[in-house]
């Protein structure tokens, strides 16, 4: 698909989307006071990170952990930037576990 003539257009909208608000302005919404049920986050939140992610390493992502919505941060061992396509072995029973517990 990469040498296909539309692919240097895909490519350039991917990597230059602003469309929508950054995780952390998200985060810091879910983290304020309007989204608490006493002392917890109404919206809780699981980060699952690919250790060898070679676009965005770990150590970007371990910077969500300090919102209070977040509820736990994952590193997945062996995936990259995309877990949920190269390990949903790793990543689907997470969201499932996940949804079990807030449901």
């Amino acid at each position: 698909p990469g040498m296909t003539p539309n692919a240097p257009r895909v490519f350039l909208d991917f990597i230059s989307y602003s469309g929508g608000p950054l995780p952390e302005e998200l985060m810091l919404i879910l983290s304020s006071e309007e989204y608490k049920k006493g002392d917890k986050a109404q919206v809780p939140v699981s980060i699952l990170w690919g250790e060898k992610d070679p676009w965005e390493p770990i150590e970007l992502g371990r910077r969500y952990e300090k919102y209070e919505c977040v509820e736990e941060f994952v590193p997945l061992p062996g995936a990259g930037h995309c877990p949920q396509d190269g390990s949903p072995e790793l990543v689907n029973p997470r969201i499932v576990e996940f949804v079990k517990r807030h449901s």
